[in-house]
């Protein structure tokens, strides 16, 4: 039953995590390799890269590129990812700011890792998703919360980026530029958007 509240209070998330399932489906019946993901077909779908991100000003690819996966595993651990920041820090956000958070930090991290990877194509909604880990962060580390409030979410976030620290220590092709772009950014927006915030606010912050 609190799960269900939470979901209920995260429509934002959960269409976020619809959008890109669909379209995952979507190429997957078109014939994409639902397993290893295929460069050629990324980039037909809208893939980041640079030579056309960035020589070719096909920069709608920015967005695009954060609704499309290699592969299933890489969608379900995005999605994940993304389901437990979302239904925590949606309710204190709502719909309009998480979105933006969401969005923007997506942006910039897919930038800024074409720009370091500029021969790879990129894809991938995680650098929007280590915003919003980011802008969580930020957010638990300003008075809006008490102590006892803050501390297990501290706990939780910092198991999160050890975690991907292990992971990205032995697996290759992870993006951590997207990664630590995406999680600065997040914590940047965080405290920006911590002047547009009440008690009343984080006062959703479920438990």
């Amino acid at each position: 039953m609190q799960l269900l509240k939470r979901l209920y209070n995260a429509p934002v998330t959960l269409s976020l995590i619809a959008v890109n399932t669909v379209v995952f489906c979507i190429m997957a019946i078109k014939g994409h390799d639902s397993w290893r993901g295929n460069a050629d077909d990324l980039l037909q779908w809208g893939a980041n890269y640079w030579p056309l991100t960035g020589l070719q000003h096909q920069y709608w690819r920015l967005l695009t590129s954060m609704f499309l996966h290699a592969g299933l595993w890489h969608l379900f651990t995005n999605m994940v990812g993304l389901l437990i920041a979302g239904i925590f820090l949606e309710p204190i956000l709502k719909g309009a700011k998480f979105s933006l958070a969401y969005v923007v930090t997506g942006l910039v991290a897919d930038y800024v890792s074409i720009w370091f990877h500029r021969d790879a194509v990129g894809v991938g909604a995680s650098g929007a998703i280590f915003g919003v880990y980011g802008a969580f962060l930020a957010l638990l580390t300003t008075p809006l919360f008490t102590r006892s409030a803050r501390a297990p979410f501290l706990i939780f976030i910092g198991l999160f980026v050890c975690l991907n620290i292990i992971v990205a220590c032995f697996t290759v092709g992870i993006d951590n530029i997207a990664h630590l772009t995406g999680f600065a950014t997040g914590m940047l927006a965080g405290y920006l958007l911590y002047f547009t915030l009440s008690k009343a606010d984080a006062s959703r912050l479920p438990n």
